[in-house]
């Protein structure tokens, strides 16, 4: 016995309409929902498929460990060393006498490993807040925290990828002067751990005291000759 044709307002509708309805009432569907969010349901599926999420299904990080810090982009880079162009948030945080020590934290929606290494963050208080709109803990003194979606079209996330050539997130970026003013700066792709975190903290605030005294001990001992 052949299964019954579906009815629709007590009338029976013939298997060759529903052929043709149903693909119809699909991308009605569809239109409607892009123009209800105006546009914004696709774009936010292009937002997040536009970022790896590094650790989510078995991929890697991209980028070796730390060997240095640096001041132009790195040889492997796709500028390799030409200047880089530091947004006026960075130049302005690391200008303010609060602040020795600029984090930059890049997560997207649904990053499982962005969000624990977050979590991390504010569990040991060196982060604060949700990871959107997030900032600094109060674990450190002078360092600063931007939690940024890496999906958001600023220019800050593609500003500090390690090598200009992939995406990937969560990605971690320390940021900070010399005692000659320049900006050095290094990215970490993939989920830092949290003692690797602080470790890394802890040894670029040492350094700044040293730097800074090296510096004023040079200055003092060529003025004095």
């Amino acid at each position: 016995m052949k299964d019954p044709i579906p009815k629709f307002g007590g009338r029976t509708i013939p298997g060759t309409v529903l052929v043709i309805i149903l693909p119809l009432l699909l991308l009605a569907s569809g239109a409607a929902w892009y123009f209800a969010s105006d546009g914004g349901g696709y774009r936010e599926v292009d937002k997040l498929a536009s970022v790896k999420c590094l650790g989510c299904l078995g991929l890697d990080p991209v980028v070796p460990g730390f060997s240095e810090f640096w001041t132009a982009y790195p040889e492997d880079h796709l500028h390799g060393g030409e200047e880089v162009p530091h947004p006026d948030i960075v130049i302005d945080t690391l200008d303010d006498d609060r602040y020795d020590l600029l984090i930059l934290f890049f997560w997207t929606q649904g990053c499982v490993p962005c969000a624990e290494q977050w979590e991390e963050m504010v569990d040991r208080s060196i982060a604060a807040g949700p990871e959107n709109g997030g900032h600094e803990g109060d674990r450190y003194e002078h360092v600063r925290i931007i939690s940024n979606d890496a999906a958001e079209e600023t220019g800050l996330y593609h500003t500090y990828t390690p090598t200009g050539k992939e995406t990937g997130v969560p990605m971690t970026t320390f940021l900070f002067r010399d005692a000659e003013g320049k900006i050095l700066w290094w990215s970490h792709y993939g989920k830092m751990e949290i003692g690797d975190l602080e470790e890394m903290i802890e040894s670029i605030l040492d350094y700044i005291k040293a730097d800074r005294l090296k510096h004023d001990y040079d200055e003092i001992s060529s003025s004095d000759s």
